[in-house]
């Protein structure tokens, strides 16, 4: 026998082509195409069910969804979070939209009336771990305007403050914290004298209005006694970010749940949570 012309002959002979197979329906229900990339396509179905999903998933949320054994689905997510397109809360555990993922998002720019649906994730977080009615608004001139809000799904008395509303900057929590990033004294000499009052509790002249921005500046954030709405009270918090319109941040209480010191309580996470948001506006260009 020719052990050497067997060897070559064997060598010669083509390779047997690998079968692939189709990857699995995508988590929209399309079929995928034969070839794609096992771990790629894992790791961004993993990222797409993050963003999709209306509040942050757990490690075992994406174990049920995902048919991935547990030590990939580990470095999955563990490699998501080290590129900054996840990140995971270091209390609950919990997985969340990244920055690197909104700067990809960014890419095509976002205008105002994009915000609620960019700081939708943060708004939930605020409520979920407060269980309180948060708000998102803008100031536009003298105004407030409500683009946003959430209510806890536990609470059963909600407060009926409306998205879209207008409201005088100087009477609500949200409104006031904006105006004292934004306005200088210059610009409060447009305001009248005596201010229209919605309450016994509005403030009720420029003076006042003043040295009242001028505490919320030394504070950090800014509350509202019953000063819009005779038996709410709230606390809110604003961001001030280049080319985007300032943004303010609130939680509304009935009065009966709302003693200073609660309000008072309830600014440390507001004021984290601007953090977040001056973030995610810094990486987003607008439109």
């Amino acid at each position: 026998m020719n052990l050497r012309s067997d060897s070559a002959a064997a060598r010669r002979q083509p390779r047997a082509r690998k079968n692939h197979k189709a990857e699995p329906a995508s988590p929209g229900g399309n079929k995928r195409p034969a070839g794609l990339n096992r771990s790629v396509s894992r790791a961004l179905d993993l990222l797409l069910d993050i963003a999709h999903n209306p509040y942050p998933q757990s490690f075992v949320d994406l174990q049920h969804q995902h048919r991935v054994p547990k030590a990939t689905l580990h470095k999955l997510l563990f490699t998501l979070e080290a590129l900054h397109f996840i990140r995971r809360d270091q209390e609950t555990g919990k997985y969340s939209v990244g920055l690197a993922a909104l700067e990809v998002a960014a890419a095509g720019a976002a205008s105002p009336a994009d915000l609620p649906f960019l700081l939708k994730p943060i708004l939930e977080k605020l409520v979920e771990e407060n269980n309180e009615t948060c708000h998102l608004g803008i100031l536009q001139g003298g105004e407030e305007i409500i683009l946003k809000r959430l209510d806890p799904l536990e609470q059963v008395v909600r407060l009926a403050l409306t998205v879209g509303r207008r409201h005088p900057a100087y009477a609500s929590s949200g409104g006031l914290a904006s105006m004292a990033l934004s306005m200088t004294d210059a610009d409060l000499e447009a305001f009248p004298e005596a201010l229209p009052q919605l309450t016994e509790n509005t403030i009720k002249s420029r003076e006042e209005l003043r040295e009242r921005l001028a505490e919320v500046r030394a504070k950090g954030y800014s509350l509202d006694m019953e000063e819009a709405y005779i038996g709410v009270r709230c606390v809110g918090v604003a961001v001030a970010v280049p080319n985007w319109p300032v943004v303010h941040i609130s939680f509304s209480l009935p009065l009966q749940r709302a003693p200073v010191e609660r309000l008072r309580a309830l600014a440390k996470p507001l004021l984290a949570a601007a953090k977040e948001i001056e973030k995610i506006l810094s990486v987003t260009p607008r439109a």
